[in-house]
């Protein structure tokens, strides 16, 4: 196997053992003192037409600088076929095409490539010789291969992408099965045109609703997402709204803020609740129906200011009772509901005292049990005991 590090050895002794500077070697070669550095820095290799030459130069054989017979005689076969009109030989493989590659001129590597595939009995590339190859290759010719390429899923191809141009790209992503080749899609995204991603853009919805974007979200323009978003159903594809959310404009996300509840109540909003703001939380919140959407408050509680908190801690216990603040008592503060608890009807809100226990000071604890104890509910005592 050729090994570009080993060459780079070889050429540094052999060039010491000659008494050469790299300065000598260059002019010997007839190339620039910086070509020679970075052949022996593993940077870069010579070219395949001097390599002869080198060997002569520093007295050593093709063998020697390669490192193997194997490898010399791979190297003697691609230089036959460059120079040699006749197909006598048998053809270089892919793979012994890709070994040399790093040293081959590009338009080499497509002639060894082309007489490759045309000794084949069908025309099958093999791709994954294709993509070690791609960084030798002209674009055009890296297009023209692709066409004939069987390709099964497009994710196959993520490797060869950014080597491809973006027509070639653009076309097999349209005449693909968006639903059946989204993952292949998204891996090629990063290389599609904007009119390619708008045409996804459209098209995905249609079978899988907003949520099959999701993958393709960070390459789609914030204009076209917030378009397909205002135009959504908001009953039917709030999963699908949610998941591209962090790529939506500010005024489309406090759209969502408005609208969503209508269909779902505040609710519907705790998926988007991260990428609202407070204030648009905290409006909703205050102007909305306690005791029917309490599920929902809770749920949008870790997003809500501090007054806000304390606003629904006053008023909640008066349409469910301490009850109501079970949900909320994580993010409220103690005094707060030490204060509430003190307030309370012990014979009338016992299930709310006990579920606020864990919340509450160690001295509006004491407080609570002394007066559970007065009034013999004893049940209810054991209760918080534990937090005592």
């Amino acid at each position: 196997m050729f090994d570009t590090m080993k060459v780079a050895h070889k050429i540094r002794e052999a060039r010491i053992s000659q008494n050469m500077t790299q300065m000598n070697l260059a002019d010997a070669m007839a190339v620039s003192y910086q070509a020679v550095s970075n052949w022996e820095r593993g940077s870069s290799c010579p070219d395949i037409s001097k390599l002869k030459q080198l060997c002569q130069i520093l007295h050593i054989s093709m063998d020697e600088l390669l490192g193997s017979e194997s490898t010399s005689k791979t190297l003697n076969r691609i230089i036959q076929k460059d120079e040699s009109a006749e197909d006598w030989d048998e053809p270089v493989t892919m793979e012994e095409i890709q070994e040399f590659a790093p040293i081959l001129p590009p338009a080499d590597v497509e002639r060894l490539v082309d007489d490759n595939l045309e000794s084949q009995e069908e025309e099958k590339l093999d791709l994954s010789a294709i993509i070690g190859l791609a960084p030798f290759l002209d674009s055009e010719y890296l297009d023209s291969l692709t066409k004939r390429a069987h390709v099964d899923s497009l994710s196959e191809l993520a490797g060869l992408a950014p080597f491809l141009s973006k027509d070639a790209l653009d076309s097999l992503v349209k005449n693909s099965d968006p639903q059946a080749d989204m993952s292949g899609i998204i891996s090629l995204a990063p290389f599609l045109s904007s009119e390619t991603l708008d045409w996804l853009a459209r098209k995905v919805p249609s079978v899988d609703g907003l949520a099959g974007l999701t993958g393709l979200a960070p390459f789609l323009s914030e204009d076209t997402l917030d378009y397909l978003v205002r135009n959504a159903n908001l009953d039917t594809d709030l999963s699908g709204i949610i998941g591209l959310a962090p790529f939506l404009s500010r005024e489309t996300l406090d759209w969502l803020a408005c609208e969503v509840p209508s269909a779902n109540g505040l609710h519907g909003l705790i998926g988007l609740a991260p990428f609202l703001s407070k204030d648009v939380l905290d409006h909703l919140v205050k102007k909305s129906d306690l005791e029917a959407d309490l599920s929902g408050i809770i749920g949008l509680a870790p997003f809500l200011s501090r007054e806000t908190l304390d606003w629904l801690a006053l008023r909640i216990p008066s349409v469910s009772g301490l009850n109501g603040l079970i949900g909320l008592a994580p993010f409220l503060s103690k005094d707060t509901l030490n204060h509430l608890v003190k307030n309370a009807n012990p014979d009338t809100d016992l299930s709310g005292l006990t579920g606020l226990a864990p919340f509450l000071s160690k001295e509006t604890l004491q407080e609570m049990a002394e007066a559970l104890m007065k009034g013999k509910n004893l049940d209810t005592l054991k209760s918080i005991v534990p937090f005592l």
